[in-house]
């Protein structure tokens, strides 16, 4: 197994149990407390952030198979970084435009972080997968 292949999995395996861990306490614990220890801020209801933690947790499940083998799960493992850098760059907006409190900006760093080290790893692994095939036959 080449390095960046590991490196791959431990950061998408870290992100879905960062992903687990966030939607188990917002589901089954005090989402309040949740807000407080991350310094998210005030939000009118939770109602929402329960919500949204349910659809994190499934959707960190359809992570596992790129993790697992990122080139027969090409589909997962473009799609993984897509779905970290999209609620990253809402967080981001939606902090600017004011329609969330200034400390989502934390979960925009976390989902930008992890997306932006899986997007490098993965453009590294395709280009070691490239260097490694076989040059195709040249036709005369």
């Amino acid at each position: 197994m080449s390095i960046n292949l590991r490196l791959f999995t431990i950061v998408v395996w870290l992100g879905v149990l960062a992903n687990w861990a966030f939607g188990v306490w917002a589901i089954f614990f005090n989402t309040a407390s949740l807000l407080d220890t991350f310094g998210l801020g005030a939000v009118p209801s939770t109602i929402w952030i329960y919500n949204y933690s349910v659809l994190l947790i499934i959707l960190s499940c359809f992570y596992i198979p790129a993790a697992h083998d990122p080139f027969r799960y090409e589909a997962n493992a473009w799609l993984l970084i897509v779905c970290r850098l999209v609620p990253a760059s809402t967080f981001f907006i939606g902090v600017w435009l004011g329609f969330m409190p200034e400390g989502f900006i934390r979960l925009g760093i976390g989902d930008s972080t992890f997306g932006i080290l899986e997007l490098i790893l993965l453009i590294r692994l395709r280009r070691e997968a490239a260097a490694m095939a076989p040059a195709p036959p040249v036709l005369a």
